[in-house]
């Protein structure tokens, strides 16, 4: 099984999971084989700046992916997944390797229930700047609420929850 990660990085399983699928600047490919890690890939994602309906999908598709797991995805990209018979993840956050892990126990599931629809906008203003600043700003606030979960999880592990 071939899984995608949507990133705002490229360091493999520790990077941290995208918000949106489309505009990422990076993905992380996960082959797996009965639940175990096989390898790990992170390419850039040449259309994060524009692309047309179904182009991501399709290339996907190209790559052998069956899963992709990402924070939002809107309704159109999620009926092309589905369309290709890959399934789609969405709700999901912090560091790659966790969430990975998450999916493998089943705690984050195969479900449009659970869909987060970003649908993003860019229109050009006089704000660009203001915009670019806040969006680093929640790249860094993503960061520092993966590196919580992270200190969750181990604290879980530590006491046997």
């Amino acid at each position: 099984m071939k899984i995608c990660f949507t990133s705002d990085e490229q360091n493999g399983l520790e990077s941290i999971l995208s918000y949106h699928f489309g505009h990422c600047p990076y993905y992380v490919m996960v082959d797996m084989e009965r639940n175990e890690v096989k390898s790990v890939e992170s390419v850039s994602n040449n259309m994060a700046e524009g692309h047309n309906p179904g182009d991501l999908p399709s290339y996907m598709k190209e790559q052998g992916v069956d899963v992709i797991i990402t924070g939002g995805m809107g309704p159109k990209a999620q009926q092309y997944f589905e369309d290709y018979g890959i399934k789609a993840v969405t709700g999901a956050y912090g560091k790659v390797k966790e969430v990975l892990e998450e999916f493998l126990q089943s705690k984050i599931v195969l479900s449009e229930d659970n869909a987060k629809v970003e649908e993003r906008h860019d229109e050009k203003t006089g704000e660009e700047n203001e915009m670019d600043r806040l969006e680093k700003e929640n790249i860094d606030l993503r960061r520092q609420i993966a590196d919580l979960k992270s200190r969750i999880t181990k604290l879980e592990k530590k006491i046997g929850i």
